[in-house]
């Protein structure tokens, strides 16, 4: 049983899980069948790695039927039973654990039974504790819609029609909101997934939708008239047209005076968003040549750790990608003092799984940056990864450490497996290959050019390299054009 589906499920379970889970198979409104109840017992001992010739299952067969022959079909149906109450066990957890189900669903039934007292003390305790959640951003209007449709629906029962009206227009306003939050939302994560992983779909409703809509007169008449969360709304918006138009600078100027002069009015779930956001318009302004927009990555980094946006405690952890996208960010613009910091006190919430390839290749991108090359290349030697962007990272700096050390035929040989990667790899988008084949073009000419002792032609690839509408790393590449001279 050790690659089962049950098995496989029970590893993911916490201490508190497993106990927990104990707890319910032993309740009769849950379970029933005490066969079931042994095997989980068996079972649990094996936890959290369940490994082992005991879970072999004629073995725990005879464990729970002591003097039986083996049967194959009562072994498959304790387990296939066992694996239905671990599914229904998560999901009534995860129920039990989200107190605004719980309150939603305890005002419904409580609007057909006359209890108006209990209903109206029910439903003002859930608007004051959804109002005051910092985690229920992007679901705060779909539980007051939920909400005010339990107010109205309460109203018709008890014969009250006419104070229903109030209800209707403001559970119309809530999901109003609900839908224009999420959908500008979707939009501008479609975009960045464009963006950043060179995906495409024929077929696009939500876009579709949005071209069909005039959102900006909407938005116009909630900033007008007053409508909670239109600055939210607004937010969202200028979001989603500044990754529309991603050389519209007076669009992303608004946007982002807009959100830093308003940063401390936001919950943490929205600033978190609307600042990764300006993260993603950043970095297409850059990925289209505007280097000069490092420096509003850079502070945009700054602010979102000032204001505490990655707390893995409340579902939002430093993910490897944005670990890696600040420190190397923050070296572009020359903080490497900043970086290094920055990675010794923020490596230890990385997923434990990659931690090591991660912080080694951080390390050597800082070792690089003090003229280090051995030792840039010895944490280099450390990093193993299958995520494409971090490859790229690997054999941008091992080229150039190959090639301040001199070792211009690995170098070569590298350059010339690094244009294969970025020419078969679907996920990188044609900007990015382009800038970076660029790149290993560059460093060829110049190794060519040492090798051939035609110094005198710096003039020459420095007129090259300014050809390139598109290059990575060039202020590196000038410096060594330079150093030819």
């Amino acid at each position: 049983m050790e690659k089962s589906k049950v098995t496989q499920l029970l590893k993911t379970f916490s201490k508190n899980e497993l106990k927990g889970f104990g707890d319910f198979l032993a309740s009769p409104y849950f379970n029933t069948n005490t066969r079931v109840i042994r095997i989980f017992e068996y079972l649990k001992k094996f936890h959290p790695e369940f490994t082992g010739k005991g879970l072999l299952k004629e073995i725990i067969y005879k464990k729970l039927f002591s003097g039986k022959q083996y049967n194959e079909q009562v072994m498959k149906n304790l387990i296939s039973e066992l694996l239905k109450l671990e599914k229904e066990f998560l999901s009534i957890d995860c129920y039990r654990n989200n107190s605004y189900e719980l309150s939603l669903n305890l005002v419904t039934q409580l609007t057909s039974r006359e209890v108006s007292g209990l209903f109206n003390k029910e439903t003002e305790i859930l608007e004051e504790t959804a109002r005051k959640s910092e985690t229920l951003s992007s679901g705060l209007h779909y539980v007051l819609f939920r909400m005010e449709d339990a107010k109205f629906k309460n109203n018709l029962y008890n014969n009250r029609q006419s104070e229903a009206t109030e209800s209707i227009i403001k559970s119309g306003e809530y999901l109003t909101i609900f839908f224009l939050k999420n959908i500008l939302r979707l939009s501008v994560n479609i975009n960045i997934n464009k963006f950043s992983f060179n995906t495409q779909s024929a077929i696009n409703l939500t876009d579709n939708l949005l071209a069909n809509l005039n959102i900006a007169k909407v938005i116009e008449y909630i900033d007008n008239n007053g409508i909670e969360h239109s600055l939210n709304l607004k937010l969202m918006y200028y979001a989603m047209i500044c990754n529309i138009e991603i050389d519209n600078d007076i669009h992303y100027n608004t946007y982002k005076e807009l959100l830093y002069s308003n940063i401390k009015n936001l919950k943490r779930e929205e600033a978190h968003n609307l600042l990764h956001f300006l993260e993603s318009i950043c970095a297409q302004k850059i990925n289209s040549g505007r280097n000069e927009y490092y420096k509003d990555l850079f502070e945009t980094y700054e602010l979102e750790l000032k204001n505490n946006v990655y707390n893995p405690h409340e579902d939002s952890p430093l993910t490897t990608m944005k670990f890696r996208n600040i420190y190397t960010t923050a070296m572009r613009v020359g903080e490497h003092d900043w970086a290094e910091r920055f990675i010794n006190k923020y490596k230890s919430e990385l997923n434990k799984e990659n931690r090591q390839s991660i912080v080694s290749l951080a390390l050597a991108q800082l070792h690089f940056s003090k003229k280090d090359y051995n030792k840039t290349l010895e944490y280099l030697n450390k990093v193993k990864t299958e995520q494409v962007f971090y490859k790229v990272d690997v054999k941008t700096i091992s080229l150039k450490a190959f090639y301040e050390l001199g070792h211009y035929e690995s170098a070569i040989s590298l350059g010339e497996s690094f244009k294969k990667l970025l020419s078969s790899n679907k996920l990188i988008t044609e900007q990015y290959r382009v800038r970076n084949i660029n790149f290993v073009n560059m460093v060829n000419s110049i190794i060519k050019t040492r090798l051939d002792n035609e110094e005198n032609n710096s003039e020459k690839l420095l007129s090259k390299l300014n050809e390139y509408e598109s290059i990575t790393n060039k202020n590196w590449l000038i410096e060594k054009i330079n150093e030819l001279k």
